[in-house]
């Protein structure tokens, strides 16, 4: 029903009937939880009382618990159920005559996940207690575990793609970096980070899913507040935001150029805290996580590419290249290694580069996700002896100027944006500066790549036409 991330819960059914005699009668004879991410199951205690914080439910069984923070105190995460899928009161007590408002929750229908209050500051090291009453003698399913969420903040912001990853904010903080009205908010209490790159320019489109929020003692709101934005961690650039209340929930960015690295900031509706699944349509996820590095460097006919991954994980990599950084086209493929490997290091030549290349990877692994690395960028200016300019945008005819160093005869060939031969040509260059008109009326208005390969160079020049 929910996942506490990242570990994976060991399901362990511990039935302890002898406890709802003794233990957990009394905050002075409590039940101790460790918090390991095992589930575990308690008997609901004999004793009982009303409701301290919630909607009133009578008299109904109420079990005290405690449990001991971790010495760098991080955050006390709880998946808690009542089997009987009635209403839960989870109260929080800093001793047993000091109860917290702010740091209990109502499950109205008997289940959620409990983290103190974003603005509540845990102390390392130290016991607090915890009142549960359900509505009738159930048994309470509980794992917890010492918690720092990775994505508490922009440069921690996982990576979303077209597949679901099951998340929640309940540890999370507000902002950082960011203010309430980007996120479409009055107030940021529990702001989740993602980020994704543009697939296709248009729209991009995030879909949060079996939403399930706890909103302290109020009535438990589902939804999130959503905003948008481009630029780096450290200068964010604020693009929209959008909000909706439901299970479901989703959010558009404004038209975006294909490329394009987006962060999102989520955050729950009335402070909540939630669990969720979230992922993108028209995005592709960001290879970061796993990627120590991406390099290269030229020899004097080839560009050589590098990249070292951490805990490697089943797939392959697509080297793809592009003339002016915006449109990529694929030129190679490498296999991943062993899964779980660390440090594996890949190596791809480009045998033909262009003078101006840029690069980047497309990793592709067995569950279907997709990421793309950053961009990295080799000219090669310093190593040829051709150099060619267009006039931009052409008409019926393309004039070029080609600096040749050694005469010849050079050959040259137009590509539409399918990656299409349409069209091919020869020409006679002098030594120096020359001065040449091809004749291109027959084609269509649109945008084309001149290529001409000289002395193992592959020069591109994008052109388009227009009528």
């Amino acid at each position: 029903m929910f996942q506490i991330r990242p570990l994976v819960l060991v399901y362990i059914a511990i039935l302890m009937p002898f406890f709802g005699i003794t233990q957990g009668l009394t905050c002075a004879n409590p039940i101790n939880l460790t918090l390991d991410g095992v589930l575990r199951t308690y008997g609901a205690s004999s004793g009982t009382g009303n409701n301290v914080l919630c909607t009133a439910n009578g008299t109904t069984p109420v079990t005290w618990f405690k449990f001991t923070t971790d010495p760098l105190a991080q955050c006390p995460l709880l998946n808690i159920t009542a089997s009987d899928s009635l209403a839960c009161e989870v109260g929080f007590y800093t001793s047993c005559s000091s109860m917290l408002t702010s740091s209990s929750m109502c499950f109205y229908n008997g289940y959620g996940l409990w983290a103190p209050n974003q603005n509540f500051t845990i102390s390392p090291n130290t016991v607090y207690y915890l009142r549960v009453k359900t509505s009738t003698a159930c048994t309470i399913k509980i794992a917890g575990q010492h918690f720092t969420p990775p994505n508490d903040d922009c440069f921690g912001a996982l990576s979303i793609s077209n597949v679901n990853i099951n998340d929640n904010n309940a540890c999370d903080h507000p902002g950082p970096g960011v203010t309430a009205p980007e996120l479409c908010a009055n107030t940021l209490e529990n702001t989740a980070w993602y980020k994704f790159y543009v697939r296709d320019s248009g729209y991009s489109i995030i879909s949060i899913t079996n939403i399930h929020c706890a909103n302290g003692a109020t009535n438990n709101n589902n939804g999130f507040q959503i905003g948008f934005f481009t630029g780096t961690c450290s200068a964010l650039q604020w693009i929209n935001c959008a909000n909706g209340s439901g299970t479901n929930v989703q959010a558009t960015t404004n038209v975006l150029p294909a490329g394009t690295r987006v962060y999102v900031a989520i955050d729950g509706i009335s402070g909540s805290n939630c669990s969720y699944a979230i992922n993108g349509f028209n995005v592709t996820g960001i290879l970061g996580g796993g990627l120590k590095y991406f390099s290269g460097w030229k020899t004097n006919e080839t560009n050589l590419l590098q990249w070292m991954i951490v805990n490697e994980q089943p797939g392959y990599y697509v080297i793809e290249r592009s003339a002016d950084g915006v449109n990529f086209q694929p030129i190679g493929r490498v296999n991943s290694g062993l899964p779980g490997n660390d440090d594996v290091t890949y190596h791809f030549e480009d045998h033909y580069p262009p003078v101006d290349a840029f690069y980047r990877l497309r990793q592709f692994d067995y569950s279907g996700k997709i990421a793309l690395s950053n961009i990295i960028h080799i000219s090669r200016t310093g190593l040829s002896n051709l150099q060619i300019s267009l006039t931009n945008p052409a008409g019926k005819s393309l004039n070029l100027d080609a600096a040749v160093e050694n005469a010849g005869t050079y050959h040259f060939n137009i590509f539409n944006m399918q990656g299409q031969k349409i069209k091919s040509f020869t020409e006679y260059f002098a030594t120096g500066i020359n001065h040449k008109s091809m004749e291109i009326a027959n084609l269509p208005a649109g945008q084309y790549c001149l290529v001409t390969d000289f002395n193992r160079l592959r020069i591109n020049k994008m052109f388009v036409i227009m009528k």
